[in-house]
């Protein structure tokens, strides 16, 4: 597996991550807070239920769902953005562990929504269907709801107009690309509807497909 950036570049970022996800403007967290509030909508959580939020950074996302009453776990590789997100909300059940890892011990726990913001940008297509697959597959209960927002780029001229117009916050990732990784979800039985926030991001559901 690839991993383009190792924990510890996350430890280095984590007392000033909140600051910069409220940023409102720019690359690469324009629309980040309507992303967060959109994740959250389309889940429509319910009293009780199970939330899982891979990469949860310091759990601002894992937040929103316990207004709703639910029972929340959040997972992250970085262990200060853990720490922090820990003090902020003890109500929520953080670990310590790479989102790519299996989910679980000799008892695979499922959940009623799975969730992530800003994660999936990291790892290349195969990685990111092998992850989808895996989730859907032991970790998501029946008819419920597997939702990523992240950096999405209509195609490659879209994605070299926004390195150019912001050089400083530009590094080269796995971003998705609408034109191409939605065709290479659907040929491995998945479907991904979007609905975009900003010129860089955008709120994916992905279902398997009954073929």
């Amino acid at each position: 597996m690839i991993m383009q950036f190792p924990p510890e570049s996350f430890d280095d970022w984590a007392a000033g991550y909140d600051a910069e996800t409220e940023r409102a403007f720019g690359y690469p967290f324009e629309g980040y807070q309507q992303l967060l509030a959109r994740i959250v909508e389309i889940c429509r959580p319910l009293d009780h239920e199970h939330i899982l939020d891979l990469g949860c950074g310091t759990g601002s996302l894992a937040a929103r769902f316990l207004t709703f009453g639910c029972q929340v776990t959040g997972i992250d590789f970085s262990e200060a953005m853990i720490a922090i997100a820990r003090q902020k909300h003890a109500a929520v059940h953080f670990q310590v562990q790479d989102v790519r890892a299996p989910i679980g011990g000799h008892v695979v726990p499922r959940y009623d929504h799975i969730v992530s913001a800003y994660v999936f940008h990291h790892f290349p297509i195969e990685e990111k269907i092998q992850l989808v697959l895996r989730l859907l597959r032991q970790n998501l209960n029946p008819g419920s709801q597997l939702v990523i927002g992240d950096l999405v780029f209509e195609d490659q001229a879209a994605r070299d107009a926004a390195a150019r117009a912001y050089p400083a916050d530009w590094d080269e990732e796995y971003f998705w690309m609408e034109n191409e990784d939605f065709a290479t979800f659907q040929a491995s039985g998945l479907q991904v509807e979007m609905e975009r926030v900003s010129f860089c991001a955008a709120v994916m559901k992905i279902e398997k497909l009954n073929v």
